[in-house]
């Protein structure tokens, strides 16, 4: 990586506006640690970011489904959004859509098993802000975790390529387009001639009872090619992660119960 852009990537990594507004942010980690065939999981996720009385908020809904044992299929769809408190300032909306399907392998005991997949995949959306542009991403992600009955852990070692297009600058001009280092001063390429790659790892707990647990993730993007633009390094969520296959099997269970007897007359 040239040295030059090193000390504005490492800070516009973690804080938003040391060097203006990003133009990526990594979406959430799907894994659903599957074990076996017939498994449908569901998670919603988000959060907010305050700096200098700036708002940011974004939020992932993930579903994952095993049709068969050893292969899972995953989707996702990420929002973000910005609110600066300047009203010279331009917002930000952006979503991505994606799906992967990889395989999976768990090994170990009915309460406690370990997982090791990998999948592949790819999506698109959209950015709308200063300028407007469309995204593509093409991802691999291996992980590993372990799955239990009140407890899942995993760790994602996911790796992105980024390809912007359709860029509509809005009536701004090139100097603009330079002090936002949407233009490359170096190669004096703008950001949607070129793809970008993105070293992408990520920690999930999800903790609680039965088909329900709690979820904390952190998703980091470390840029592997060189990134000029500007980019967040973080995205933290909370939320929900649902087992939906032990969802039904409790309600089928609950439903099948039976009842007290009647008092005879």
């Amino acid at each position: 990586m040239n040295n030059k852009y090193f000390p504005c990537l490492v800070l516009s990594s973690f804080l938003f506006s040391a060097c203006n507004r990003y133009y990526y942010k990594p979406t959430g980690i799907n894994d659903p640690l599957f074990t076996k065939g017939g498994q449908l999981h569901a998670a919603f996720a988000g959060t907010s970011e305050d700096d200098n009385n700036d708002h940011s908020y974004f939020t992932d809904l993930q579903l994952g489904y095993s049709p068969i044992n050893h292969l899972g299929i995953l989707g996702s769809y990420s929002t973000y959004a910005y609110r600066p408190y300047d009203k010279n300032t331009a917002a930000a909306n952006a979503y991505i859509l994606e799906a992967a399907a990889g395989a999976y392998k768990a090994i170990g005991s009915e309460k406690r098993k370990m997982v090791v997949d990998i999948y592949a995949g790819g999506g698109g959306g959209k950015l709308n802000s200063d300028i407007d542009m469309q995204l593509r991403k093409l991802f691999i992600q291996p992980g590993i975790g372990m799955r239990s009955r009140i407890v899942d852990v995993m760790f994602n070692l996911r790796l992105s390529n980024i390809k912007y297009s359709g860029l509509d600058p809005k009536g701004h001009d090139y100097d603009y387009m330079i002090d936002h280092h949407l233009i490359d001063t170096v190669s004096n390429q703008q950001i949607d001639k070129g793809t970008y790659t993105f070293y992408e790892p990520g920690v999930t707990v999800r903790t609680g009872y039965k088909f329900v647990k709690a979820q904390i993730q952190t998703a980091f993007a470390v840029p592997v090619s060189i990134v000029s633009w500007h980019y967040s390094g973080l995205r933290f969520t909370i939320g929900l992660h649902l087992n939906l296959e032990d969802a039904l099997d409790f309600a089928r269970a609950k439903s099948q119960r039976p009842g007290k007897n009647e008092d005879s007359d």
